[in-house]
């Protein structure tokens, strides 16, 4: 018998749909942490269609935060719909969303327009999304509790990513003789702790990148929960000025362009979210994107110190890691500039300069013709 992966599928779908047929159709790839497959199903009343699956291929958080996601999230989320669930093995059946296109797809292309059109789709079901999930807190919380078992997962866990990040920084510095300014690493904590999990806070899938998402027919739809949390939203905006610090495509995007798409995001939910009309959460998605800068810089910086070797998988078209955090620096300087944690970000900077000289960091391809900004 030929043996296509899909046994532990088939016998979690017995117990719902007992005449349900599977077959393997196509690998979407994945990652160290889990494998995605399209696979095709004959129901019991005979219709056909295709469902994704995600197997989860180690004990973790991620299959929990996902599944539980995905169970929160009502019908109108941009999101695949939650079709079944396993525990053993860790496994994810939801609704397939078809073989669009992504907001990566766009950004690494050679048509402008199509890819500002893609930015400011992310906008808009970036807002939908945090619009479905506004008050669902509690729900959350109880459906990772449901499936957490002995793990300690948490909702909200961006604290501890800065503190963290923090720490490396720290240490980091201190190798290179850089003389941090008062507070500075205080101030960073602090910043988390301000951006909580409160009334402007929802359900994130944590790392919102460019090849994250599928344009439909309903619009772009978000994919990938295993990092989800709940946390407050300038978390997600901050990823159009730093930007896309959690992921491979992040070249830099035009200013206006950026702002275009934060407009079309508060336009998407303000109605529901009175919070993002306020000069407060302008502040706040730039205090953001200082602590995106200065987190990814730090995640960064221990391989660029040694070498600054090309991406290991050649096919992806990405940045190189010392360009990455020189131009994140300058972001974090840039942002606040009488800050401790701004001030810090211009000393490393100038530090790594003397190192490094200064590799310019460009513009997502479908952007970079030439392209300049006063300051770049």
């Amino acid at each position: 018998m030929v043996r296509d992966g899909l046994d532990d599928v088939r016998a979690l779908l017995s117990g719902v749909l007992p005449d349900v047929r599977l077959s393997a159709d196509r690998d979407l790839g994945g990652s160290d942490r889990s494998r995605v497959s399209r696979v095709h199903a004959r129901w019991p009343d005979g219709a056909e269609s295709s469902v994704v699956v995600k197997q989860f291929l180690a004990a973790g958080e991620g299959w929990a935060r996902e599944a539980a996601a995905l169970a929160t999230l009502p019908d109108e989320a941009p999101v695949p719909r939650l079709i079944a669930e396993g525990a053993a093995p860790p496994v994810v059946v939801a609704t397939d969303l078809g073989a669009g296109s992504s907001v990566a797809d766009a950004l690494l292309g050679d048509d402008r327009d199509a890819a500002v059109e893609a930015v400011l789709s992310w906008a808009e079901a970036m807002a939908r999304l945090h619009r479905s999930g506004l008050g669902r807190r509690d729900r959350f919380r109880a459906e990772l509790a449901l499936r957490a078992g002995d793990l300690p997962v948490v909702d909200h866990v961006m604290p501890a990513v800065v503190d963290e990040a923090a720490l490396l920084l720290e240490r980091r510095c201190d190798e290179l003789g850089v003389a941090a300014p008062r507070g500075a690493y205080s101030e960073l904590r602090q910043l988390a702790r301000d951006l909580g999990a409160g009334e402007n806070a929802s359900i994130s899938p944590s790392d919102a990148c460019p090849d994250d998402n599928v344009q439909t027919a309903d619009g772009l739809m978000i994919v990938d929960f295993e990092g989800a949390q709940w946390r407050h939203v300038a978390w997600d905006l901050a990823y159009l000025s730093v930007p896309w610090p959690t992921c491979w495509c992040a070249w830099r995007m035009p200013a206006d362009v950026s702002e275009r798409a934060l407009e079309r995001y508060r336009h998407t939910i303000e109605d529901a979210l009175p919070y993002v009309r306020t000069a407060r959460f302008r502040t706040d998605v730039a205090a953001a994107a200082l602590g995106w800068a200065m987190v990814s810089a730090a995640w960064l910086l221990p391989e660029a110190l040694d070498d600054d070797p090309p991406p290991r998988d050649p096919a992806k078209v990405m940045p190189r890691r010392r360009a990455l955090i020189l131009h994140r620096l300058d972001v974090a300087r840039r942002s606040a500039a009488e800050s401790a944690p701004a001030r810090l970000a211009g000393q490393l900077r100038s530090v790594l300069l003397e190192r490094w000289g200064e590799p310019p960091l460009g513009y997502a391809p479908a952007f970079d013709s030439g392209h300049a900004e006063p300051g770049s």
